[in-house]
């Protein structure tokens, strides 16, 4: 009886997550079908793969029982889709339900609550019932977060029935673009890539100092722009990396830290951002390409201060490079990897000449099969283990994304959204500063409960129009919240990217996530400077962003240098606290005190050189 319950789970999986590809794929093509069908579909397919991929209680002691339960819950949430395929337009023109479609509506609500726990965890579904119990009971409530109340049917019609919940923009981005984004990312991922960027990276970075860590750091960071998920970044390169790492002397905590810091990057890095960066797009109202642009310098300088934190604490430890002979060599490796640039640089390519997302990835990943097929790296049996992980690869983001939507429905029904930005304006006044302080710490601690793409969604939707109110851009308002919310991957207690690698590294989960913020110390100050210096996002003239990225990439080095504590040599306390301050002066929106930051930078790097005696520095 088990094993027949097993293959019967096994196939059922495999069945949906092959069809929701194709289905996604098919729509990439010729055109995706009406709004809501389109979404139904997809969330009923990504439903049933994960009732079936993720067990009811960790301790299958009635294996028959949990079974029924899931085909239970699956024939209920797809019930519940196909209901609002045939009654949506109707509820839009007249929101009223009878009463077997409240039921299912409940019964809908209630199923996506227990996926959403089974895979997401308690937290999302904790908030998501509170919020529900506010829109219900907000009547019975004192003060400014009080409201007139919402009947059971009004609720359901706002958050089910229309496309202003469950079904709202987070999903449409998931079951149109992000999908198809995520099949590119598996099918050059399964063809071979990951190989072949660890090798190229170790080509680069084989013979300096610190050598496995920067591998690393490259590796992670090819592979995160074009996975766009971190947690898939530490599984693949990261089961090759910490065991180097550790291996050439690198503490268990530190290289856990260094991958989960390097692959955290994979969500900020064009041109295959996050999930987030699509969801963005369609807020702000402009292209994807737009976000792209962005996000580059930032990107660039994530990995900029990693790779400095890395040589410097490389320098502590007086670690070394491997011998050149020992390492693969840079040309025939890249030769090897040309099939693999082709369609990235077609995407990009595309994506520049102004092509949808969608358009411009579906036809790079129909020139990756054409590759695929001539060089033999994409047999058969490699494209349907693409189309099924690809398929598995959307629980985490699409049913997290339907699930803000109850999040966002409560918000914009009830109107507390304002009331909170109000809350925001009035404890920080008229400061922008203390404003970007208010937000960045909501962020952080919302994020820290939350997956980054749930938490980006809500606080977009309460904290992006109020920096946009002071003058912000709405690119860097949205960006600033995104990267705060995308620190919970390493901000302890609750840093999944950190802990995942700590599991690698055989390493304490805490230690390691605290390790990954001393690592990734840039991400907490690159926000402020592109609010404040927006042709850090590629807006202004050309001398601007040069002048920018020059500013940038002193305060991130001083910055670094003053973490570890080691330039040439170790450093004193008062030589990293000169070197911390004069980051913190760079960074400062003022051209004065940021003349005088690069002044005292430049002085201290002449000093330390004095000290040591050195005539020239080689990082490289």
């Amino acid at each position: 009886m088990l094993k027949t319950i097993n293959t019967i789970t096994k196939y059922t999986i495999m069945l949906c997550a092959i069809s929701l590809s194709v289905l996604s794929l098919y729509t990439a093509f010729f055109g995706t079908f009406e709004t809501m069908i389109q979404r139904t579909l997809h969330l009923s397919l990504v439903s049933v793969i994960a009732l079936f991929k993720y067990p009811l209680i960790s301790n299958k002691k009635l294996p028959l029982l949990e079974f029924l339960t899931n085909i239970m819950l699956a024939i209920l949430m797809v019930m519940g889709n196909v209901y609002m395929v045939f009654n949506w337009e109707n509820l839009y023109i007249n929101p009223f339900m009878t009463s077997v479609g409240i039921v299912i509506g409940i019964c809908t609500i209630a199923v996506l609550l227990e996926i959403t726990r089974r895979t997401v965890g308690l937290a999302l579904v904790i908030i998501s019932f509170v919020f529900l119990l506010y829109t219900y009971f907000g009547n019975s409530i004192s003060g400014f977060l009080s409201h007139r109340g919402y009947g059971i049917e009004r609720i359901l019609v706002h958050i089910y029935a229309g496309t202003e919940g469950i079904f709202g923009i987070p999903l449409g981005v998931c079951a149109t673009v992000v999908i198809i984004f995520i099949l590119f990312g598996s099918f050059i991922d399964i063809a071979g890539a990951s190989n072949v960027f660890l090798d190229l990276s170790m080509a680069m970075m084989g013979t300096k100092r610190g050598a496995a860590a920067k591998v690393a750091i490259f590796s992670s960071g090819l592979m995160g722009m074009l996975s766009g998920s971190p947690a898939a970044n530490v599984a693949t390169t990261g089961a090759i990396t910490i065991p180097m790492m550790k291996k050439s002397g690198v503490a268990p905590y530190v290289a856990g830290a260094i991958e989960a810091t390097a692959s955290s990057g994979g969500y900020k890095t064009p041109p295959i951002m996050g999930a987030a960066a699509f969801i963005m797009a369609q807020a702000i109202g402009v292209s994807y390409f737009d976000i792209c642009v962005a996000a580059t310098l930032p990107a660039f300088f994530h990995y900029f201060g990693l790779y400095f934190m890395v040589d410097f604490y490389a320098g502590t430890i007086g670690m070394k490079g491997e011998k050149s002979e020992n390492l693969p060599r840079f040309f025939p490796v890249l030769k090897k990897g040309f099939i693999f640039i082709i369609p990235i640089a077609v995407l990009i390519i595309l994506l520049v000449l102004r092509y949808t997302a969608m358009y411009a990835c579906a036809y790079s990943l129909l020139l990756l099969w054409i590759i695929g097929l001539f060089t033999k790296n994409l047999s058969f049996e490699k494209v349907i283990y693409a189309l099924k992980v690809s398929g598995e690869r959307m629980i985490m983001i699409s049913i997290p994304c339907a699930t803000a939507g109850i999040i966002l429905g409560v918000l914009t029904l009830t109107g507390v959204g304002m009331k909170l930005s109000d809350i925001i304006s009035f404890v920080a006044g008229n400061s922008l500063f203390l404003t970007l302080v208010c937000i960045m710490v909501i962020s952080i601690i919302l994020g820290m409960g939350l997956p980054p793409i749930v938490s980006y969604i809500v606080l977009a939707a309460l904290e992006a129009p109020v920096l946009v109110s002071m003058g912000i851009e709405p690119i860097a308002a949205h960006l600033f919240i995104f990267y705060y919310c995308t620190l919970s991957l390493l901000t302890p207690p609750i840093c999944t990217t950190a802990f995942t690698a700590a599991s690698i590294a055989e390493a304490p989960p805490m230690r390691t996530g605290f390790e990954s913020v001393r690592f990734g110390i840039v991400l907490f100050t690159l926000p402020y400077l592109f609010v404040y210096t927006p042709s850090l996002l590629m807006h202004g003239t050309i001398y601007e962003i040069l002048m920018v990225i020059i500013i940038a990439a002193a305060g991130v080095f001083s910055l670094a240098i003053a973490a570890q504590g080691f330039f040439l040599t170790r450093l004193k306390f008062f030589e990293r606290s000169l070197f911390a301050a004069a980051s913190i002066l760079i960074f400062w929106p003022n051209s004065v005190v940021i003349a005088s930051g690069i002044l005292l930078f430049v002085a201290l790097i002449i000093f330390e050189k004095k000290q040591t005696g050195k005539t020239n520095i080689q990082y490289a």
